[in-house]
C-alpha cells in the first residue's frame, strides 16, 4: 500500500444534480497545481441515458455482467449484492455490505450540495435483483453513518455513506469489507447502465493517504453518470469492498486519455471510521 501523504487542493466545486450546472472548476490552494475539472457521477431519476457523461481512461472496458467471461461462472450471483439507490430524485449505486440490511454508497447520494438530506425531498429506496426478482426496499440514510453530511464541500475521501434497509434481503449475500489494497491491484466495479447490470475490470493506480489516515483510491476505471457509490470490489470468489466510487478529476473529461494525475476516477477507501459506522448499524 502506498504510504505517501498527500495534501490535496480543496474540493471547492462539485457536480450538481442535472437541474443545476453539471461541472465545476477545481480551484487549488495557493501553490498547488490545478487538476482541471472535478465531477461526481450522480444522475437524476428522470435523466436519460443518452445524455449521460462518460469518463474513459485508456479504453472503455465495461460490459454486461453476464458476458464477463474473465470473472468465471456464477458472476451474477457473486455480485448480486449490487443494486441501485434512488433518494430524493437522484440515482446512484449501492451494495449490501457487512450485514443483510445495510447498504453502502457515496454520501452525496444521501445529502445534497447544501448539506440537506435528500430523503426530505423524496423517498429513498434500494432496488436489487434477488432470487424472487427485482425488489424495491425502503432505506433510511443517517448522518451517523456518513463520512460527511456536506460531501460537496469536503475532500472526496470522506464521501462515503451507509443506510439501513427496512428489512434484510433474503437470498443475497452481503459483500465483506476488504483490508489491504495497493497500486496495481485489479478490481471490479459493478453498476447499472440502462437498467442492465454491467462490470468493469480495471485497476487501482494510486492510494493516496492523508495525515489523518483517510485514503483515496485513484483508478483507471470508466466513470459515468449514475455510478456514484458503486463499490470497488476485489476479484475473489467472495468479493470484498475496498472503496466506494465518488467521481472523476480531469482536465478534459470528454476526451479518452491515458491515466495521469490530470485524468482519473477515484473513490473513498474503506477505513476505520466506516468500519465502526457499519458495526454500529448491525
Amino acid at each position: 500500500m502506498s504510504k505517501r501523504t498527500h495534501h490535496p487542493p480543496p474540493d471547492t466545486g462539485r457536480d450538481r444534480p442535472p437541474a443545476r450546472p453539471r461541472l465545476a472548476v477545481l480551484r487549488p490552494a495557493s501553490g498547488a497545481r490545478a487538476v482541471g475539472l472535478i465531477g461526481m457521477l450522480l444522475t437524476s431519476v428522470a435523466h436519460t441515458h443518452a445524455g449521460e457523461r462518460r469518463v474513459v481512461i485508456g479504453h472503455d472496458g465495461r460490459m454486461p455482467l453476464e458476458h464477463a467471461a474473465a470473472l468465471g461462472a456464477g458472476s451474477a450471483k457473486r455480485f448480486a449484492a449490487t443494486g441501485q439507490v434512488e433518494c430524493g430524485g437522484v440515482r446512484g449505486i449501492g451494495q449490501v455490505t457487512a450485514s443483510a440490511d445495510v447498504v453502502t454508497s457515496a454520501a452525496h447520494v444521501f445529502f445534497d450540495e447544501a448539506g440537506r438530506p435528500r430523503a426530505a425531498q423524496g423517498r429513498c429506496v434500494f432496488i436489487v435483483d434477488g432470487p424472487e426478482g427485482r425488489q424495491t426496499i425502503p432505506l433510511t440514510p443517517s448522518a451517523q453513518l456518513c463520512g460527511s453530511t456536506s460531501p460537496y464541500g469536503v475532500s472526496g475521501r470522506h464521501d462515503w455513506g451507509a443506510a439501513r434497509l427496512a428489512h434484510p434481503i433474503a437470498g443475497i449475500r452481503a459483500y465483506e469489507l476488504g483490508t489491504r489494497v495497493k497500486a496495481g491491484d485489479p478490481i471490479a466495479v459493478v453498476a447499472f447502465e440502462g437498467g442492465r447490470k454491467t462490470v468493469d475490470v480495471c485497476h487501482v493506480r494510486d492510494v493516496v493517504t492523508t495525515e489523518t489516515g483517510a485514503r483515496e483510491l485513484r483508478t483507471d476505471c470508466v466513470g459515468f453518470d449514475g455510478m456514484s457509490g458503486a463499490a470497488y470490489l476485489t476479484l475473489d470468489k467472495t468479493p470484498k469492498v475496498l472503496a466506494v466510487h465518488v467521481g472523476f478529476r480531469s482536465a478534459d473529461p470528454g476526451a479518452v486519455m491515458v491515466y495521469s494525475d490530470r485524468h482519473y476516477t477515484f473513490g473513498a477507501a474503506i477505513g476505520q471510521v466506516l468500519r465502526r459506522a457499519l458495526a454500529s448499524a448491525r
